[in-house]
């Protein structure tokens, strides 16, 4: 009886390990060796950190060598760093790349300047591979007790208060102030708003500043959660003129070149991101004070990615 019981347990033993061995090689068994290690970059706000933490612990997960450098700076940094190959990807807006750095007007159209930055960045070495259906466009908050004070529903009403001269502090960041589809091209459209109401942070500050009363007003991301825990109320965009924001991984093309079934793994990623599900993971980071790295891991755990 101990002889079979012995016999038993050293064939489940064996079984395991081999169920195992056989797991792990096939995460890993169409990656190949001494390739090129994937340095994952990101930009800095919450969003784009769960972005760049996702695909550098998914791709870790499939089997490639990678390098953690998330956080690493707004457009003006992760741009140069992916094209100069410090980075080799980083999730990125369609329509910052065509407005900021294409100099193309404001579009709604979310397929049709995909394609357009898409065959753009191809000369550039970079591949946009298949977009995420959310879209994290911008919009007006104020706290809402200035909503009521000065009786604001419309974006139009916000920049006709402050013409009349009502001191609305609208905390802004040094990013949107130069950005072709921030503050100048809101301007264009509504009007000027006093210099001496605006006030820079961080970019990721500006909520935590109307909850403090620090500022009145402020740009806001449609998939921030805090709009709705700290009660402000998003302005209407009465002029229709904040175009479509949808984010796709960008990849060196030599990455994709030693790599190529990259862009069918990303798209098992992207394709299941929409504006709801990623509200939600920016809800878990920035009002559940969870961190970046839980909120990715438990994520991709819950859709069988890791």
């Amino acid at each position: 009886m101990k002889k079979t019981v012995k016999v038993l347990l050293i064939t489940v033993l064996a079984f395991a390990m081999t169920a195992s061995i056989v797991g792990c090689s096939s995460k890993s068994a169409n990656v190949p060796k001494n390739g090129p290690t994937i340095i994952v970059g990101s930009k800095t706000f919450t969003e784009a950190l769960l972005l760049g933490e996702m695909t550098y612990l998914y791709l870790q997960h499939l089997g490639y060598p990678v390098q953690d450098k998330t956080g690493l700076g707004e457009l003006d940094v992760i741009r140069p760093a992916l094209l100069s190959g410090q980075v080799s990807c980083y999730w990125e807006y369609n329509n910052t790349v065509a407005m900021t750095v294409m100099n193309l007007p404001a579009s709604t159209d979310s397929n049709a300047v995909f394609q357009e930055v898409k065959a753009f960045d191809a000369k550039n070495g970079i591949d946009w591979l298949d977009q995420a259906p959310l879209n994290d466009t911008y919009g007006y908050m104020v706290r809402a007790d200035i909503a009521q004070k000065y009786n604001l529903k419309t974006m139009s009403d916000l920049f006709k208060a402050v013409g009349n001269g009502a001191p609305i502090r609208f905390c802004s960041n040094q990013e949107y102030d130069n950005r072709a589809d921030g503050f100048p091209y809101v301007m264009k459209n509504y009007g000027p708003y006093p210099k001496k109401l605006i006030i820079d942070a961080a970019t990721n500050i500006g909520y935590e500043a109307l909850k403090n009363n620090q500022a009145d007003a402020g740009v806001a991301f449609t998939t921030d959660a805090r709009v709705k825990a700290y009660n402000l109320v998003i302005l209407q965009d009465d002029k229709n003129i904040f175009p479509v924001y949808n984010p796709s991984p960008l990849f060196r093309q030599d990455i994709i070149e030693a790599y190529p079934q990259i862009p069918d793994q990303m798209k098992k990623l992207s394709s299941i991101l929409d504006t709801a599900t990623m509200m939600d993971l920016n809800e878990k980071v920035d009002i559940g004070k969870q961190s970046v790295a839980q909120v990715a891991a438990d994520f991709l755990t819950s859709k069988g990615l890791i």
